[in-house]
């Protein structure tokens, strides 16, 4: 069709365009802003970066031929419904809400040239009479730069489709054909470099419509029968956008793309309000993989929101007086004002509007948000962080950008942290504006922010002002109603404070008991422990055998007595350097828990196999030396002497510790009352200070409220000085207060040290729970996501074999190139197939299993590495024969992890390898041949993390046994009688005990 419509040159249209337009993020934003003038509900881009393909799509109410024609087409017109009379009648009889339009005049259209040279328009109109037929239209931008070409010698091709019918490849490449065509007709006049460049974008258009409206069937945005909208195919995609989103993804950081266009409309307020339109930008990098850039969790969400730690939001009326709540630290919102001073009384020109934001403490330990949730939304705080500004719930740019601080929040705050308080990194919310403030804050044509009139001036002035104010009234030191605000975020740094110092302490002693743990476990895997005791004892048979020599009886007595005493010192030095005792006041993570466990085991060993009896052989090698000597011993001298070196030797390890405790008694108290001559001390140079000060101060030329103003501040200064001493005072009273010292009713003296431990360790275990936890959910989202594309890959590949074969069947070559994909293709196809038992959601109750049930699919699963590995697997019948009633989700995955471990054991293994699935009573058996389950493992097998499988994770057996118990059964590790190996039982638990 020859478009003779145009009356301005090519130059101009594309001046306008890209003079208007900033970049592709800002054109983007315009296309969602003419989708939101369409009454579309969702306006979503695809960027296919292998294609260079983008494909923005939205559900409104779309264009006619006589639309596209007369109006987007057409350079200064009103291309959307707004300049229709009969608007008002259609969304009225659709039921949808009026919305006031916010595109300009042919910026959408604009826009476009701005993202690609050229566009392929698809859309559907719905109007009075129903939905109309689709339009397709392709524009090549890169024709109207042509210096030289009138308007009217460009043709632009235009079509419509029947109902029910999507363009195909062949579609678009008749419509491209037309322009091709066109270029034929002019290339005389056009220059060899820009007809080569038109040529080569032309030839770059290969997407398909129909194929990607495919692609598209889990969204309700596509082009269907009974669904309205406009799509835009843009190809080739400047190349800006990929390196800006590639960059991104190096520096981990918000691109300028993700700063323009997250939040386009207000989703970060829990207020529960509905948004006219949901955007959202997909990158995707190959054909089985995409990453959001955009959506709703990209951006700020409501449950980040309520967690910050202050929020504030209200109006600001005519007047520029601000009328809300302020709630800090989660307090009940209190009603608060401020006044603008510059108002005089007078209207301001800006008018009335809304602001809501929350705020998140600068340091951590002052934030009462956990550290890692705090952290994660610091993160974002830095990329996208700041005030967004909305007008009827569509976003105004450049707001809201954290390198956008347009009322200089951070260039304020450099010239005093304290003073002005707020950081513009560490806020975020929203200003509301009404519809009519369009007429008094006016957008610049390029979105570039409001025109510097009055009323905008007005608008920042009052903003200064309330921040400012806020600042004062709330968040200094002296602030007067801050006294909330000091109180909790002091509160919160004491605790932030004392659990650093506990957490260092706490590092620091795990760090030694690890290093102690290693070091004499190495020492006791060499005989150390052994060959000390062993050399002990010797060295007392040697004095014995000397002691026998001696011809006093006296000598021989003393002689044999210190012998004795000595070996039974050593002995007990010995078992005393291979104790480990647990630390007080300190939590042990589940693997150094582990790990001292097992070290205390290898200990109770070394301690029955080597101390006792080494304890045994001195007393009978005593024993039996006195017996042989001929000399009359006094045996109630020897009893007495032994009890007294017994006695004696208990002593003086006792008194070492009385004198540790005094010492560190003698510590404490130099500390605690330093501490409380220093709180003394500063209150006093305080006061003095404070009294020196107050009596330079002439008050002859005060005024009486002046006079008074002076003597409150004086007593705010001294009680906020009291205040702090006081709770250092009664902080250090408490500590002293919860020292036990004395045992209780059993005799047992529970410790504050053993309760903090006791503490630690069980906020440990739930920290690693909680990471357990949140991996494993994350892993079964993405394996769900995985199955559910990977069936629609699957089905894409069943009917494209079912061409190709047409093809091979004529053509030998190529069958076997078909024949051996669709083997490989049948071979996936079949694994596939296994995800189905796992799929909870496919049963509504609980259905009859049977064990051959079970075991077909393990062999379908594990067949080829049973191949592989030459195992011999089997199945009983016993097992092929027992039943159970529950869900395959439920049992099928603990069969695979016993089976899958049993595989990797035993490959390494001499033949025969076998595993044989059994049923004995009531429980179904998994046993191999392997090289089994130390005796020392037994007991933590099923612990989370414990895995001796080199890059395990600890976790197949444990959510096993975790799974089963929840439904009443039970995971255990049987017996090996007959041979080495490893037996694992699956049973119903006795009485469903916990």
């Amino acid at each position: 069709m020859n478009m003779a419509t145009f009356r301005a040159s090519a130059r101009t249209v594309d001046m306008l365009g890209r003079q208007q337009i900033a970049g592709i993020p800002t054109a983007i934003s315009e296309l969602f802003k003419n989708a939101h003038d369409a009454y579309a509900t969702r306006a979503e881009v695809d960027f296919y970066r292998p294609e260079r393909l983008l494909v923005l799509r939205d559900d409104g109410l779309g264009m006619t031929m006589d639309d596209v024609r007369k109006r987007w087409l057409v350079l200064g017109t009103e291309s959307k419904l707004t300049g229709h009379s009969d608007l008002t009648d259609l969304v009225s009889m659709l039921g949808l809400p009026a919305r006031s339009p916010t595109g300009e005049k042919g910026i959408g259209r604009l826009s476009i040239a701005a993202i690609g040279p050229q566009v392929l328009l698809l859309t559907r109109a719905q109007r009075h009479d129903g939905l109309r037929p689709m339009v397709a239209l392709f524009v090549n931008w890169s024709l109207f730069e042509l210096p030289g070409i009138a308007l009217d010698e460009i043709d632009v091709p235009i079509r419509e489709f029947p109902p029910g019918y999507l363009p195909t490849v062949d579609d678009v490449k008749g419509l491209v054909a037309i322009i091709q065509k066109n270029m034929d007709r002019i290339r005389p006049r056009v220059a060899p470099d820009d007809a080569a460049r038109i040529d080569k974008q032309l030839r770059q258009v290969s997407f398909d419509p129909n194929a990607l409206q495919r692609r598209f069937q889990h969204s309700p945005l596509t082009l269907s029968d009974s669904v309205p909208g406009t799509h835009f195919y843009i190809q080739p995609v400047a190349p800006v956008l990929e390196e800006e989103l590639k960059e991104s993804q190096e520096l981990h950081n918000a691109s300028d793309l993700q700063r323009t266009l997250v939040g386009f409309t207000n989703t970060m307020i829990p207020d529960g309000h509905q948004v006219p339109i949901t955007t959202a930008f997909r990158e995707h990098l190959s054909a089985d993989f995409s990453q959001s850039i955009i959506g709703r969790k990209e951006f700020f969400t409501p449950e980040e929101f309520k967690s910050a730690d202050h929020h504030i939001q209200g109006r600001f009326n005519e007047f520029g007086q601000f009328v809300g709540t302020v709630s800090i630290y989660g307090q009940e919102p209190e009603h608060h004002i401020i006044s603008w001073p510059l108002a005089r009384g007078q209207k301001t020109q800006c008018g009335t509007f809304d602001i809501s934001f929350a705020y998140v403490q600068g340091v951590a330990r002052e934030s009462r948000m956990p550290r890692e949730q705090r952290a994660d939304l610091i993160h974002k705080l830095d990329r996208m962080g700041g005030l967004y500004i909305y007008r009827n719930g569509i976003r105004i740019l450049p707001y809201g950008r954290p390198d956008y601080d347009f009322l200089r929040i951070e260039e304020r705050r450099t010239l005093g942290a304290s003073y002005y308080f707020f950081s513009y990194r560490r806020m975020f919310g929203v200003i509301d504006l009404p519809p009519g403030s369009k007429k008094r804050l006016v957008e610049k044509a390029g979105r570039e922010g409001f025109r510097e009139n009055t009323a905008y001036r007005q608008f920042r002035a009052i903003l200064v002002n309330f921040f400012t104010q806020l600042a004062a009234d709330y968040f200094r030191d002296a602030a007067w109603r801050g006294t909330h605000y000091r109180f909790v975020k002091e509160e919160l740094d004491r605790q932030a404070r004392a659990r650093e110092y506990q957490s260092q302490q706490s590092r620091a002693q795990h760090r030694s008991l690890s290093a102690t743990i290693t070091e004499r476990g190495i020492k006791m895997d060499g005989n150390a422990p052994h060959n000390m005791v062993e050399h002990a004892v010797q060295r007392f048979m040697d004095e014995l055998k000397a002691a026998k020599g001696l011809t006093d009886p006296d000598a021989q007595y003393r002689t044999i007595l210190h012998a004795e005493n000595r070996v039974r010192q050593r002995i007990s030095e010995v078992q005393e350097e291979y104790r480990i005792q647990r630390p007080q006041g300190i939590g042990l993570s589940k693997s150094l828990r582990r790990d001292l466990n097992a070290y205390n085991a290898e200990y109770s060993r070394i301690v029955d196999e080597v101390f006792n009896p080494a304890v045994i052989q001195v007393e009978n090698a005593f024993s039996e030396t006195i017996r042989s000597l001929n000399t009359d011993i006094d045996r109630r001298r020897l009893f007495e002497d032994s009890t007294l070196t017994a006695w004696t030797l208990t002593r003086s390890q006792i008194k070492a510790r009385e004198q540790t405790a005094q010492a560190n008694l003698h510590q404490t108290s130099v500390r605690v009352s330093r501490a409380v001559q220093e709180a003394m001390h500063g209150f006093e140079a305080t006061l003095r200070e404070a009294t020196q000060r107050l009596q330079r101060v002439n008050l002859t030329n005060l005024t009486e409220a002046e006079i008074v103003q002076l003597r409150l501040d004086f007593e705010t200064e001294i009680d906020s000085a009291a205040r702090e001493k006081k709770d250092i005072l009664d902080t250090i009273s408490q500590q002293l207060e919860a020292i036990v010292v004395a045992p209780d009713g059993s005799g047992y003296m529970v410790t504050a040290l053993e309760i903090a431990g006791a503490q630690e360790e069980q906020i440990l275990a739930l920290q690693e729970q909680a990471d357990t936890d949140l991996e494993l959910t994350q892993l079964g989202m993405a394996i769900e996501i995985i199955n559910h594309e990977f069936q629609a890959t699957i089905q894409s590949i069943r009917n494209h074999l079912r061409r190709l074969q047409a093809w091979a069947d004529v053509n030998k070559q190529l069958s076997d190139v078909y024949r051996g994909i669709r083997n490989n293709f049948e071979h996936l196809d079949s694994y596939l197939t296994l995800f189905t038992p796992l799929h909870r959601r496919l049963y509504r109750k609980k259905i009859k299993i049977k064990g051959n049930d079970i075991g077909r699919f393990l062999f379908d699963l594990f067949g080829k590495r049973f191949e592989r590995h030459r195992i011999d697997a089997k199945m009983t019948p016993a097992f092929r024969s027992y039943c159970i009633t529950g869900y395959p989700s439920t049992f099928y995955p603990v069969f695979v992890n016993l089976v899958d471990n049993a595989v990797f054991w035993l490959q390494d293994q001499p033949l025969p390898r076998t595993i044989i699935l059994d049923a004995k009573g009531q429980g179904l058996l998994v046993a191999d041949n392997g090289p089994g389950v130390s005796l020392r493992d037994r007991e933590v097998i099923f612990e989370m993390g414990f895995t001796r499988k080199p890059g395990g994770r600890g976790l197949g057996l444990y959510i096993s046994r975790d799974v089963l118990r929840k439904i009443g059964w039970e995971l255990a590790i049987g017996e090996i009688t007959e041979r080495q190996g490893t037996v694992f039982i699956i049973r119903p638990r006795p009485n469903n005990d916990p």
